[in-house]
């Protein structure tokens, strides 16, 4: 008698023989990319889209995750060592279980209430993850080939997106310096020279933007790198970026980074440091 076992997974690595992996939901994507409830704002859209050309259903839920100084995010429950303030009691959306057609969107409604408190930033994840479809397994012709007493196990990747949603009361206090900054070279990239830097939080609430890098000055000066949407949280005071230097920056050239500010004061400076091109 063959035996289908169908194990989902984020990630799984299997040694047996007969071990097959499928990964769902990878044409799932969403809009905007961060909610921000500022005071006195109470309610956002955000929208998903399937991309895909099959039907696919999604689960919708807020979980609490924390970042890194190295700027990953993880599950809060697996750094309770961390301390944040979490938006999970504040925040309430709807549907939480969402069927899409090929290349449609839903629109999910998130509201929010104030916690209450007076001051203070507090956060969440609105995170949809595609579900694999009742049809995801062996085709028939697989099935035979396994033989009567054949046992196949099926590794199914969950493909999650995950956008954080923020909820501040009282005044913004967001700014931000830049230390470290370092030029790492090729030997230790295994590629080009790379600039490292330390993003750092100074004020309570979390910060939001653009890392660019400048080359030259003057009427010469030029951006050669950026990298979009950086945050950094509450709960880290800090968090390093590393950034690619193009082989369009000369030798002994001026750069210059700038950590530019896109959320409460868009397009203004949080930050600039400078260093030579080696």
């Amino acid at each position: 008698m063959f035996k289908r076992l169908i194990v989902p997974a984020i990630a799984l690595a299997l040694s047996a023989a007969g071990a097959a992996h499928a990964q769902v939901g990878a044409d799932l994507n969403i809009s905007p990319k961060r909610v921000v409830f500022d005071q006195g704002e109470r309610s956002a859209t955000v929208y998903i889209f399937n991309q895909g050309d099959r039907e696919a259903t999604y689960t919708v839920e807020l979980v609490d995750r924390v970042m890194l100084p190295s700027g990953e995010i993880v599950a809060a429950a697996d750094r309770a060592d961390i301390a944040f303030n979490s938006a999970t009691d504040f925040v309430q959306y709807t549907p939480r279980r969402i069927t899409l057609a090929p290349r449609a969107s839903q629109a999910i409604r998130v509201r929010a209430r104030p916690a209450g408190q007076g001051q203070g930033e507090y956060r969440t994840h609105l995170t949809v993850t595609a579900l694999p479809a009742e049809t995801t397994g062996f085709t028939a012709e697989q099935a035979a080939a396994m033989g009567d007493e054949g046992l196949s196990i099926q590794v199914v990747a969950l493909f999650s997106i995950s956008i954080p949603v923020i909820l501040r009361e009282g005044a913004v206090d967001a700014h931000a310096g830049i230390e470290n900054l370092t030029v790492v070279p090729s030997s230790e990239t295994g590629g080009r020279p790379a600039l490292s830097l330390d993003l750092v939080r100074l004020g309570a609430n979390s910060v939001y933007g653009d890392v660019e890098v400048h080359a030259g000055q003057g009427s010469s000066d030029r951006l050669v790198a950026a990298v979009r949407g950086v945050a950094v949280y509450p709960e880290t005071p800090r968090r390093t970026v590393l950034i690619p230097l193009p082989d369009t920056v000369t030798r002994g050239e001026p750069v210059r980074i700038v950590y530019r500010d896109d959320d409460a004061n868009k397009g203004a400076e949080l930050a600039t440091a400078t260093l030579l091109a080696p």
